[in-house]
């Protein structure tokens, strides 16, 4: 009998492709950091673009505002206390991007609700939304909608079909963007009431990013939800967390890593993971830069260490997989201005942490998580595919491609107890080179088998 793969196993590998292609598009590194830049000459200081540390990859410009509270016409004018010249803005981002850095728009704000009631509002939008890209030239839109520009409305209960307006004609206008602007750059910076806590309550504003994130998950580049200024949050084990620990940013973020079950006590309908490469942690570059959520950066480590590694803390929280989520993609910061007040406490700290997982060799790597990997991922031309064996034994490393083909036999032998690194050159059992894509390497001894993906971009 042939065995037809069933619909979800399809949409997963369909998201698969499509992630592939928007990170190649992209051009963002495998760890990053984002942070936001003041549009305003105070509060603490005043930051030129081109000032802009190097350590942060992306820069969220704060913020395109509605021409009029709640409205859905968007405005943004460089401030003219700190470049009274709109061309000196113009070109800061050209001349940071020309240094492989990515300058996103974010649209919002705490203090600057936009609402698009009906179908005009969606054209105003995506039209005053696309001019503003092409004249500063920016890469992407962050969305950084609080103060009550998305909330449910009565009878709105299931993320996976929203019925109220302002969010049905949110995602209608981010899919035009997103269709007018295929390789841009899409982020969200929920606060952790809008998506973490949809799990007690799907009501109101808690949970009402679930709708907007579940219908875009392909084509959002990544989420940063906000783990400050938030009280403490129920994870998905049905335990509460406190805010500026380990445990919370852990329990967090394995929320979207793992899924969790939506509004507990009533619906109870399950949303589905975000890929780790989608997922980041937002917190404060030092104590003044919000009202609460601060976290000095080893604590941050250590919650890292456990979501990317596997490297238990003794926390009450334990993480959906045991041995961590290693594309996880990094964090973010309000503000980049709060970070250079507080001496680049931030990027200083959290940069060197992030490349070491990028470069440090597959071997410590390997050791800190235990568990099957192969570096670079994504890679081009080659990639190193990591083991370790406890015992002797008959091995075989096979690697496979999306469609669940066979590519090519790597290792079929017996293995001494050992730790191994298999060179894969990205060709097929006859030697030929094969094409960009996903593919699934597979491990196999007597008492063990385990499949990971890997991403070949050229």
């Amino acid at each position: 009998m042939i065995q037809v793969p069933s619909r979800k196993k399809i949409f997963v590998f369909l998201l698969i492709l499509s992630f592939m292609s928007i990170a190649e598009s992209q051009n963002l590194p495998e760890k990053i950091i984002v942070g936001y830049w003041h549009n305003w000459g105070y509060t603490p200081n005043t930051v030129l673009i081109a000032e802009v540390p190097l350590e942060y990859d992306v820069i969220n410009i704060a913020f395109a505002t509605p021409t009029q509270p709640n409205g859905a016409n968007m405005h943004f004018m460089p401030d003219p206390g700190i470049y009274p010249d709109v061309d000196e803005f113009i070109n800061d981002v050209s001349y940071i991007q020309t240094n492989g850095k990515k300058v996103v728009i974010s649209i919002g704000g705490a203090n600057h609700p936009i609402s698009l009631n009906n179908p005009d509002d969606v054209q105003n939008f995506v039209n005053s939304m696309s001019t503003i890209i092409d004249t500063y030239g920016f890469d992407g839109i962050d969305i950084d909608l609080e103060g009550g520009s998305l909330s449910l409305g009565a009878g709105d209960d299931d993320f996976r079909f929203p019925t109220t307006p302002k969010i049905v004609n949110m995602i209608d206008a981010i899919s035009q963007l997103t269709d007018l602007y295929p390789d841009m750059i899409l982020s969200a910076a929920p606060e952790t009431a809008y998506v973490q806590g949809g799990y007690s309550t799907y009501a109101g504003i808690w949970g009402a990013y679930l709708p907007l994130l579940h219908a875009l998950r392909d084509q959002l580049t990544y989420v940063h939800v906000q783990h400050y200024n938030t009280g403490s949050m129920y994870g998905r084990d049905g335990n509460i967390y406190n805010p500026a620990t380990a445990d919370f940013h852990v329990a967090m973020a394995d929320m979207l890593l793992a899924g969790f079950n939506v509004d507990v006590w009533g619906n109870n309908i399950f949303f589905e993971p975000l890929y780790p490469e989608q997922v980041m942690i937002g917190l404060p570059a030092s104590n003044s830069a919000a009202g609460s959520g601060y976290t000095p950066p080893d604590v941050v480590q250590i919650a890292l260490d456990y979501l990317i590694l596997g490297n238990t803390f003794g926390g009450q929280y334990q993480i959906h997989d045991p041995e961590g989520y290693n594309p996880f993609r990094g964090l973010m910061t309000w503000s980049i201005n709060w970070d250079i007040a507080n001496d680049l406490e931030f990027v200083n700290n959290h940069r060197p942490y992030l490349d070491n997982l990028i470069n440090s060799s597959a071997d410590q790597i390997f050791t800190a998580s235990r568990s099957l990997a192969n570096y670079p991922n994504p890679f081009n031309p080659d990639t190193k595919i990591c083991f370790s064996l406890k015992d002797a034994g008959q091995v075989k490393l096979t690697v496979y491609n999306i469609k669940g083909e066979k590519v090519k036999t790597l290792v079929d032998q017996q293995m001494d107890p050992d730790f191994y690194e298999i060179l894969w050159n990205g060709d097929d059992e006859q030697e030929k080179a094969v094409a960009s894509g996903v593919y699934f390497y597979r491990l196999q001894t007597q008492d063990y088998c385990k499949t990971r993906k890997c991403i070949l971009l050229k």
